[in-house]
């Protein structure tokens, strides 16, 4: 598997090299991506698997070069938290499953999660791990 480092130094490659992009958005989407690298460094640190960090380093590197508006970035890099409608979780559109199940497990060391956030550990779990599921769940 990928180091998620790897992962991210085309991003910062095409920031460089493209020359269709002004220097505002340059700035911003180089200053994003490193952002973007501390904190996969912090996942890291805390002991996430590859496959959680090198997720979250696909979808929001993309995510990066596409927004183009300061506002836009901040939703990339800081998103909302799910938003609960009564019977289940609904996540931003900026936020990963990854980040999300990551944010459930962080929860979950402070105390037990309530039913309806097991539920949805569960729900990116599966999503994310089929196979490794299919074992626990099963």
């Amino acid at each position: 598997m990928m180091e998620y480092s790897l992962i991210l130094i085309p991003y910062f490659a095409e920031v460089v090299v493209d020359e269709n992009m002004t220097d505002k958005v340059r700035e911003l989407r180089f200053t994003s991506l490193k952002t973007l690298q501390g904190q996969l460094n912090y996942y890291k640190k805390l002991g996430y698997i590859d496959e959680l960090i090198n997720g979250i380093a696909e979808k929001k590197a993309e995510m990066i070069m596409q927004a183009t508006s300061k506002t836009e970035m901040d939703r990339v890099l800081k998103p909302h938290a799910p938003r609960y409608d009564g019977c289940r979780f609904i996540p931003d559109e900026y936020l990963t499953p990854e980040e999300e199940l990551i944010a459930w497990s962080q929860t979950s060391l402070k105390g037990p999660l309530v039913e309806c956030g097991q539920r949805r550990f569960s729900e990116l779990f599966k999503l994310l791990f089929p196979d490794k599921s299919k074992e626990i769940f099963t």
